[in-house]
């Protein structure tokens, strides 16, 4: 097991857990023992998902679970009427506060039916296992591209044993020298930067976690706004958020137009072709947040901007190689190194590249997927974007000291995306999508 790897484990604390939590949705009935014998098939190609951590010598290891049992990690839940969007949030919810079994692969699958005519699969993931492109690519493979399942294998390419991996331009940097002198600068910039601004998102967590999502969005509409202004999907994510949060916190009475928040955003640097070896490959970077500019095309430019800045930089690969040393240190020091460097910002955020077409698991349509991103250290708010099928799923993830009310927040992040269409014309609307 890799240090980086490791240090995801030992993240979790008592207000919060490093789980990747998502939810698949399907129409149509559920046929649970053909999901069952699918998942059994297909996931233990995958040995992550078969094996427990353990510790030689304070040497992390992945070994085989001689009791596996997919019964163990697959769970109906049966509901005694059709379950609405609402009570299935809260039910997730209630999921997120739940650490997944220690004694087992930690990962867990509940099976809900009678979800507004499909049904419904809550699937939680420890960070340490994988992250988002990892998980995706984990998705491919369970899923078929057509709902003729048995007829045919999953395709080659998403298989793990067929496919090829390539060499990592991001391990070659940081094997070099001056790379590795450019990354310790980046860290002991990160180190030296004063705390976030004091809103009520600094406030402490309880430990009390709501999820939310509203319906998705068109990406063709993002996709052409973005491309309109000269900016990448990611840009206009993080400029939408920026306008919700500056919204929000005025609404509360903040003074957000004497300082900028900062957001850890996550900055992949794995290659797709290596995907399916999982572990963590990816950065988080500082971002300053525009939530003190009132226009919402220059909260763009100035995300492009400083988006493009980092992407120039060695920060991504810093923040990668200080979570690899953080894995080798002691646990006390490891949090305590975690806390100095999550004190500098308010929200983490996330953009994660789904299947482009629609996928079927055991011959059930996915109709939607949605994933949750996790916070560590003293951050307790947390938005993701996942792109499915010719959309773009935003979604929600509170301490509820800091957002009582995160449906507010949700919706203000579609506004922020429908002002961002009518600035830039490009005739981006949600409220069609959010009303059905």
């Amino acid at each position: 097991m890799t240090r980086r790897d490791f240090a995801w484990l030992r993240m979790d604390g008592d207000r919060n857990l490093m789980v990747i939590n998502s939810v698949l949705l399907f129409a149509g009935p559920l046929d649970l023992q053909r999901l069952k014998s699918t998942i059994a098939q297909r996931l233990p190609n995958y040995p992550r998902f078969t094996e427990v951590v353990r510790t030689r010598w304070g040497v992390p290891y992945w070994v085989k679970d001689d009791t596996f049992d997919i019964d163990a990690h697959i769970e109906h839940l049966p509901v005694a009427g059709v379950t609405s969007r609402d009570a299935l949030q809260a039910l997730v919810s209630r999921m997120a506060l739940a650490p997944l079994a220690d004694n087992r692969p930690l990962w867990h699958m509940s099976v809900i039916d009678r979800v507004e005519g499909g049904h419904a699969i809550v699937f939680r993931v420890h960070h340490c296992i994988t992250d988002g492109l990892g998980l995706v690519h984990v998705l491919r493979h369970l899923t078929d591209d057509t709902d003729t399942h048995g007829a045919a294998l999953p395709a080659r390419r998403d298989h793990p044993h067929w496919s090829v991996g390539a060499r990592s331009p991001a391990c070659f940097v940081l094997g070099a020298g001056l790379s590795w002198l450019k990354v310790a600068y980046h860290i002991a910039r990160l180190a030296v930067l004063p705390f976030d601004a004091r809103t009520r998102l600094k406030h402490k967590m309880a430990g009390a976690k709501q999820l939310v999502w509203l319906p998705p969005i068109a990406l063709w509409q993002v996709h052409d706004l973005a491309r309109k202004m000269g900016a990448t999907i990611n840009d206009v994510w993080v400029a939408a958020v920026s306008g919700a949060l500056r919204t929000y916190l005025l609404e509360r009475g903040e003074k957000v137009d004497e300082g900028t928040l900062r957001a850890a955003v996550t900055f992949n640097l794995r290659e797709k072709s290596n995907a399916f070896q999982l572990g963590n490959e990816f950065g988080l970077v500082a971002v300053a947040l525009p939530t003190d500019v009132a226009s919402p095309l220059e909260r763009l430019r100035l995300s492009s901007a400083r988006m493009n800045a980092i992407k120039r930089s060695h920060q991504p690969r810093a923040t990668m190689a200080f979570l690899s040393i953080a894995g080798a240190l002691p646990r006390a020091l490891q949090r305590l190194a975690l806390n100095l460097f999550t004190s500098k910002g308010s929200v983490v955020l996330t953009n994660i590249e789904g299947p482009a077409s629609t996928r079927f698991l055991a011959g059930a349509r996915m109709t939607d997927v949605i994933c949750w991103v996790p916070q560590a250290g003293m951050i307790g708010v947390g938005l993701a974007l996942i792109s499915y099928a010719g959309q773009m799923q935003l979604a929600l993830f509170v301490d509820q000291a800091m957002v009582p009310d995160p449906e507010r927040l949700m919706a203000l992040t579609h506004d922020a995306f429908e002002e961002l269409g009518r600035e830039t014309g490009s005739g981006l609307d949600v409220r069609q999508r959010r009303s059905a």
